[in-house]
């Protein structure tokens, strides 16, 4: 990693100070991390998408689930037809499941910056410069993610791009913490994060978790989260999206429940721990166990407790939402 050290002198008219700043750039080399299965329908304009990218992509690592079309052929073709020497696909000895897969894959990026992809999205071409950019002016930055622009094809659900609550109206800025820190507010495919924070989302990644919102939480705890608000992500949704299977749903109540408890007792338990934050993050946890209560142990009484907690919620039809959970079966 090269360092680049400028310095700026001010000085006051009055001879009294000189000022100096210290200002580090870091040239950041790169990771793109994605996670492939029967992708073949839309996956040139995917890779198309990283190849023109306007800066260099020092790392393209594809992971492959076993997929019965064309997809790995596809990958092999188009790497060897393009020369791309740094692009790398590996296919698993078994069908692992979309998580998994992506877990290992994550797992394998060498560089500073791991850009987890999605092979059905289209990414705007300067997405790796603007981003990267971001993360060598500012050290804090762990994860960063951006705007996207949704668009549906074959009964794909639409996806909303909540406001994210951030300290300045600048372009990259930091988010606040609140007591919604553990929402996530964005897919996993704007997301850009140091591989600092790699060790600590495998820590506190569980199966059945989607790796976005685990680093989220992390990154929100941490005080490391940022947004960086332009759009430069065209986001598919369609039929086969992997996150259909997750999005609605019991199970998927249940997950976020316990994963925000284990987030939680994680931090609190960390060298990272910062008091400033202690009762928001115990509240949270007392919030998830209530709602523990009520949506799997059936206990109706916790519903009025969570009257309390209703801060913690996204929106009131999310608690409203716990109700119905309480009446549905598994």
């Amino acid at each position: 990693m090269v360092i680049q050290l400028q310095i700026l002198f001010t000085q006051k008219h009055s001879g009294e100070a000189v000022i100096c700043e210290l200002i580090k750039g870091e040239n950041m080399k790169v990771s793109v991390v994605m996670t492939t299965y029967n992708g073949i329908r839309f996956l040139k304009e995917m890779l198309d998408s990283l190849k023109n990218q306007t800066r260099k992509i020092d790392e393209v690592i594809i992971c492959d689930d076993r997929s019965t079309d064309n997809t790995v052929k596809f990958i092999n073709e188009y790497i060897e037809v393009y020369n791309l020497k740094n692009w790398k696909i590996t296919v698993n000895h078994q069908n692992l499941g979309w998580e998994k897969n992506f877990l290992n894959a994550l797992n394998s990026a060498n560089n500073d910056i791991i850009y987890p992809c999605d092979q059905d999205d289209v990414w705007h071409l300067d997405k790796i410069e603007k981003m990267t950019a971001a993360f060598e002016k500012n050290d804090n930055i762990w994860l960063l993610s951006s705007g996207f622009h949704s668009f549906c094809e074959n009964g794909g659900i639409p996806e909303i791009q909540n406001p994210v609550p951030t300290e300045t109206a600048e372009i990259v800025s930091r988010v606040v913490f609140n007591e919604k820190y553990y929402q996530i507010l964005r897919p996993g495919c704007t997301m850009a994060f140091k591989k600092e924070l790699l060790p600590l989302f495998v820590k506190n990644w569980k199966p059945g978790t989607p790796h976005d919102a685990v680093l989220w939480t992390i990154a929100a705890l941490l005080r490391k989260l940022y947004i960086y608000d332009d759009t430069l992500i065209e986001y598919r949704r369609h039929d086969s999206n992997a996150s259909n299977e997750i999005i609605h749903g019991y199970k998927y109540r249940v997950n976020a429940i316990n994963r925000t408890i284990i987030i939680n007792n994680w931090y609190l338990n960390s060298e990272y721990f910062d008091e400033n934050k202690l009762q928001i993050v115990q509240n949270c946890t007392n919030w998830c166990d209530y709602r523990y209560k009520l949506i799997v142990e059936k206990k109706p009484f916790y519903w009025f407790k969570l009257f309390r907690y209703r801060k913690y919620y996204l929106n009131l039809r999310k608690y409203f939402g716990d109700i119905y959970y309480f009446f549905k079966s598994k």
